[in-house]
């Protein structure tokens, strides 16, 4: 086995010495079904597979030499950590002649900026997938599709929401490679003690009926609560409920957001109700701030809340808690629609602009996305989805415990944040601290007038071109 070493900076500033490749243990994270935290919590760290490496390093593929320098998400402790240092391992196999380090960077977006700026940017960068739009249209990343199409890659292979994030024009920003879902964790013991059965609610109006069920006490002096609405404190947003009432939030072909479609109306008006019938904004915010901590996880694991809306990357927190019994539901549609709906988020590798060498520097981008990248983030992920549809159908997900395959199931129902080139404004203006649902949930507008208003200067800054 090749012992050599490669620099894996924890840090802009220091760098420790990682092997390129290491012996393994084969343990899955997402252990069978009754496994809990015990299976979350295993790390695996993998060398390449036996026999030929794959990805295009075989007979005919082009050299590649020198030291190429990729900047992660994170370091050991990021989820997709040991998919990373698999697929090096599988790189450098195949192409001996080149290293690779894998620095990590502190505020990785802006400092590539600056790297960027000052022409000395990485090879491989990873970037989050929903601001690639905005980050394209400040000259940071090149347009890929050339080398992907060399390759024979093929945007249908992943799944479209997104592909959206990361095409557009004809023109290819990033790789995906790990994507998420969002789903409704509940509170298992408190639906036995109230004699609630554990099968999800089939629409938001049951979901509703349920809730009120599990509150205990009043508002003003709530001991426990079921579902605090406002989307903004969960990992879901108004975004969330607009596509549970069946709307959209981008219009593609004329390139204006519907931050004011009728549906997205109906879905704050709903969320104003929920959040008076509770006492109000403020109540609810002062319920929240009395407790330990305050975030809404923290307070579904203290049995605070009964419900909680996040995603994937809650699973390993909610295994770690032994005497937490739960269970997932999908999130349940609004009046006239007839199924559930979610989104996603998640992150790409990117190639800066100024590269020396761009061939190669998609041969590593590639390595490190593929399908034998997700497999193993599949297993060693931590929460972590697939984007490519062929490594969502991994058998490995039918061994998994029931609760994670819930979310895994969730992938074909998913959405995305617009990817304009605006979505900072956008987010500010939906539900940051003067947002639309802020100012309608705190009864200082109706929503109607929030969102339209909002619409008008996301719609503005469209026009203008401006963006933060």
């Amino acid at each position: 086995m090749n012992t050599r070493t490669d620099k894996v900076s924890r840090s802009s500033e220091s760098t420790v010495e990682m092997p390129a490749t290491s012996p393994v243990s084969r343990r899955r994270l997402f252990a069978a079904a009754g496994s809990g935290a015990a299976g979350l919590a295993a790390v695996v760290a993998a060398c390449g597979p036996e026999g030929a490496p794959a990805g295009p390093g075989g007979k005919g593929a082009k050299a590649i030499s020198g030291t190429l320098t990729y900047w992660p998400e994170g370091g050991e402790n990021t989820a997709s950590y040991q998919a990373w240092v698999q697929r090096i391992a599988d790189f450098q196999k195949a192409y001996p002649e080149a290293k690779v380090e894998m620095t990590v960077t502190q505020d990785r977006d802006a400092k590539l900026v600056t790297a960027v700026a000052a022409g000395t940017p990485p090879d491989v960068s990873v970037h989050d997938r929903y601001t690639v739009a905005s980050a394209q249209a400040r000259g940071i990343m090149m347009d890929i599709m050339p080398y992907f199409k060399t390759a024979g890659m093929k945007g249908e292979d992943q799944q479209p929401w997104c592909w959206e994030e990361v095409f557009r024009s004809g023109k290819l920003w990033g790789l995906p490679y790990s994507t998420d879902t969002r789903m409704v964790y509940v509170n298992r013991e408190h639906l036995k003690k109230a004699g609630i059965p554990e099968t999800a609610p089939k629409t938001l109006d049951d979901f509703v009926k349920v809730m009120r069920q599990l509150n205990a006490g009043s508002p003003g002096n709530w001991q426990r609560i079921g579902f605090i609405p406002v989307g903004n404190w969960h990992n879901w947003r108004l975004f969330g409920w607009g596509w549970l009432f069946g709307s959209e939030w981008y219009d593609a072909k004329a390139n204006r957001v519907t931050m004011d479609h009728p549906k997205n109306i109906a879905a704050l008006e709903w969320e104003v109700q929920r959040t008076q019938e509770l006492g109000g904004y403020d109540a609810l915010d002062g319920f929240r701030k009395a407790q330990p901590k305050s975030g809404m996880m923290d307070m579904f694991k203290a049995g605070a809340v009964s419900t909680a809306i996040n995603s994937t990357s809650q699973l390993l927190g909610v295994f770690a808690v032994k005497d937490l019994d739960w269970i997932v539901w999908a999130p349940p549609p609004g009046p006239g629609v007839n199924r559930t709906h979610t989104w996603s988020g998640g992150f790409a590798n990117v190639l800066p602009t100024g590269l020396k060498n761009p061939e190669a520097s998609f041969t590593l981008a590639k390595y490190l996305s593929d399908e034998e990248f997700q497999k193993v983030q599949n297993k060693t992920g931590a929460g972590r989805l697939p984007t490519l549809k062929s490594a969502a159908k991994d058998p490995h997900w039918n061994t998994v415990d029931s609760r994670v395959k819930q979310f895994v199931d969730l992938l074909p129902f998913s959405h995305i944040r617009p990817p304009i080139v605006q979505i900072s404004i956008m987010n500010r203006e939906l539900d940051g601290a003067e947002g639309a649902e802020t100012v309608a949930l705190k009864g200082q507008k109706a929503p109607r007038q929030a969102l339209q208003e909002a619409n008008q200067r996301v719609n503005d800054a469209i026009k203008e071109g401006r963006a933060d």
